[in-house]
């Protein structure tokens, strides 16, 4: 969603190496920390790893003071959209509408990231009240009997709650006659699912859903390397997916089949194939404040309880991560700070480097 005036800042802070001549393309905004489940592969609350507990452990919730002072900031910057998810569940905060009246009043597209157990009439009908542009439901399985294996010591009963709650915003949606907001149905694969995509695009499709996501199953430095695909059961999903893309076209529902194959292919070793470019058009927001150029990295690259979102966009250590991402020896200096993985943002990297891949050799000599 870059305008072309975006684009052609972007391109110039990169000839510098560090500084953003234009403010983050796409800002996600972590709202919460509590959550109703425990999925697998979620970093934050799976049973099954152990990770840092975060900065400020007492703070569960983002503020609304901080909240309206980013919206502000971020819309004086040029920013265009907003994703509001987090350590948690979203819809558990209670001003969770408020900010997306915020930020609508803003001018931004907001996209809402959920796991879906909350839909109930009263929410659903909010969303569509909300004028929210994109709800996205993270969903694991297509089946109650495929649930415990994806959200181990959770009641299976969630999944009924998740298709009620598709089907009940699909049918206001009709009543209402309004597109909005559109349903993209989002399915982490692992090996407990990769053979039943279909089943998942047929829920999908059967839900009313506009849009179907697929994301690889992201292992965290490898402590989940257990439930994930063998190079066989990749490139055997590969081919499912391509086989898919067809019949997906003919119901007209929108898919990312076309780009996590290309996650597939590069691998999780992605470092070693491309530049990384996220400093340049994203930031996540923590709830505490603290920010990161994306969800992967681990190091906090400033605070809002400190500065403003603008000084940090251009701060000495948003300038340092800038410049060592563009080099394979940057990157490689940064990885013990970054689970890479599978980067959720190998396709906007990878449009990017097309074009600066050119210049770069001439721009940044003696840079790196």
């Amino acid at each position: 969603m870059a305008t072309f005036l975006q684009k052609i800042k972007l391109l110039r802070g990169l000839s510098t190496g560090e500084r953003a001549y234009a403010g983050p393309i796409l800002v996600t905004v972590g709202v919460t920390r509590r959550c109703n489940l425990q999925c697998l592969g979620c970093r934050y609350h799976s049973p099954l790893i152990h990770i840092p507990p975060p900065e400020d452990p007492g703070i569960l919730d983002i503020l609304p003071d901080l909240f309206e002072k980013l919206c502000q900031e971020l819309t004086s910057m040029g920013t265009g959209k907003l994703v509001l998810t987090g350590e948690g569940e979203p819809l558990l905060h209670p001003d969770l509408f408020d900010f997306i009246s915020t930020a609508k009043g803003a001018g931004f597209h907001v996209t809402l990231f959920t796991n879906g157990t909350l839909l109930d009439e009263v929410k659903t009908q909010a969303l569509i009240d909300s004028r929210l542009d994109a709800l996205i439901v993270s969903l694991w399985t297509s089946s109650p009997e495929e649930y415990e294996q994806n959200y181990p010591g959770t009641n299976p009963d969630h999944f009924r709650r998740v298709v009620e709650g598709l089907n009940l915003l699909s049918a206001f949606k009709a009543n209402r006659k309004t597109p909005l907001p559109s349903v993209i149905l989002y399915h982490p694969i692992n090996r407990y699912n990769y053979e039943k995509i279909a089943s998942i695009a047929e829920l999908g499709h059967a839900t009313g859903c506009s849009g179907l996501h697929f994301v690889p199953f992201i292992t965290h430095s490898g402590e989940l390397a257990q439930h994930a695909l063998s190079p066989v059961e990749e490139k055997r999903l590969c081919h499912s997916l391509i086989q898919m893309k067809q019949r997906l076209d003919s119901v007209h529902m929108n898919h990312n089949i076309d780009e996590i194959v290309l996650r597939y292919r590069i691998g999780e070793a992605v470092w070693e194939i491309l530049p990384c470019y996220t400093g340049w058009f994203h930031a996540r927001i923590k709830v505490e404040g603290t920010v990161f150029p994306c969800a992967q990295y681990h190091l906090s690259l400033g605070s809002l309880e400190k500065t403003s979102f603008r000084e940090i966009w251009n701060s000495p250590a948003y300038r340092t991560f800038r410049r060592q991402t563009l080099t394979r020896r940057g990157l490689a200096s940064v990885a013990k700070n970054c689970d890479c993985g599978f980067c959720c943002f190998v396709s906007d990297n990878n449009r990017i480097h097309q074009i600066f891949r050119h210049l770069s050799p001439f721009l940044l000599r003696g840079k790196a």
